[in-house]
């Protein structure tokens, strides 16, 4: 099994890859879900950095934990099933004997931030036994400390890189092989993996991944989150807008991001260069035209275009428009027959 992904800076058109690769017969499109548990906080490339790059003896078993309760918030609830829906019980089974596979030992025991993990009222509740004991019964003992979390299990772990590659691999390929039908060998996933960095995250992958970065003018993800999707999770303020979007790009000065693995592409070329560009990114991942069966049936670029140029639509955004032009001119797209 090898995996396709894409990756985006939020609102960039990533999922027009997801659907056309989903136009291939041979490929198993895993749901439009974002699986994330790599890159996120408390994710795989934190654990590797607080187990394996910066251990501590408190820091590194706790992160663990940490992870452990992100599975556990991945795993869902009552309210909505997460990533439950995708791999059932799979999900929880294989990630902890992931947790467990990089654990060295554990015992009864806790730290600071086995409290404040819990929130600030958990914390003092569980502490002001302790500073009133301190007052009274234990004034002439000071370095004593009353445990309240008998029930708290510390974590141990210090695995080598090579440890922790090896069973991050195992742990991923696993996870997805549980829910690839037998007759399929390439799967795609949308959003393992950020567009940042991605050397560092290609590794925990046998060499059978490859990701395509979108990007799109900034005129247009300016306007569709500020006058249509309104969900408040960039800024809408223009000059900042403008610093965020520069703040969010600054790597590509370093990082290669056309390699065997790694192609980057704009969302506007996937549309109107659609006859050239499609191909050629197919063949790059690999895949076959004569299975195609579905050509243009779910990424259709005349109804992607309708996304594009749309700051015509809002006259009354003229001098914010304006303004990104001149401050992200080396970001923003030629489009063909502009006014």
């Amino acid at each position: 099994m090898r995996f396709i992904s894409c990756a985006s800076y939020y609102g960039t058109g990533s999922s027009a890859i997801t659907d056309y690769v989903s136009e291939f017969e041979n490929v198993f499109s895993f749901t439009n879900e974002e699986f994330r548990f790599i890159q996120d906080p408390d994710g795989i490339s934190d654990l590797e950095f607080n187990l394996v790059e910066c251990f501590n003896r408190h820091n590194s078993g706790h992160s663990l934990k940490r992870y452990k309760r992100l599975v556990d918030f991945y795993n869902g609830n009552a309210f909505g099933k997460k990533y439950r829906a995708f791999f059932g019980d799979n999900w929880k089974k294989y990630s902890y004997q992931y947790i467990d596979n990089l654990t060295d030992f554990t015992f009864p025991g806790w730290w600071q931030y086995d409290l404040y993990d819990r929130g600030e009222w958990f914390y003092f509740r569980k502490r002001i036994l302790n500073k009133i004991l301190h007052l009274t019964l234990w004034k002439n003992n000071p370095e004593r400390t009353l445990n309240t979390m008998k029930n708290e299990i510390t974590y141990g772990a210090h695995p080598t890189e090579q440890k922790f590659l090896y069973y991050t691999r195992k742990y991923i390929q696993s996870l997805f092989e549980s829910v690839i039908p037998s007759n399929y060998d390439i799967m795609m996933v949308d959003q393992l993996l950020p567009p940042m960095n991605l050397q560092r995250y290609l590794r925990y992958f046998n060499d059978n991944i490859q990701v395509v970065i979108v990007d799109r003018d900034p005129r247009d993800l300016f306007i569709l989150d500020k006058y249509v999707w309104k969900d408040g999770v960039i800024p809408n303020d223009i000059e900042t807008f403008c610093k965020w979007y520069k703040y969010t790009r600054n790597h590509r000065e370093s990082e290669n991001l056309n390699t065997d693995q790694i192609k980057f592409v704009r969302f506007e070329d996937l549309i109107y260069k659609y006859d050239d560009v499609m191909p050629k990114l197919g063949g790059w991942l690999g895949l076959n035209e004569e299975h195609h069966k579905m050509k243009k049936k779910i990424f259709n670029p005349q109804v992607s275009i309708k996304n594009t140029n749309t700051w015509h639509k809002y006259p009354e955004a003229k001098n914010e428009i304006d303004y990104i032009s001149r401050e992200l001119q080396d970001y923003l797209y030629d489009f063909p027959n502009k006014d």
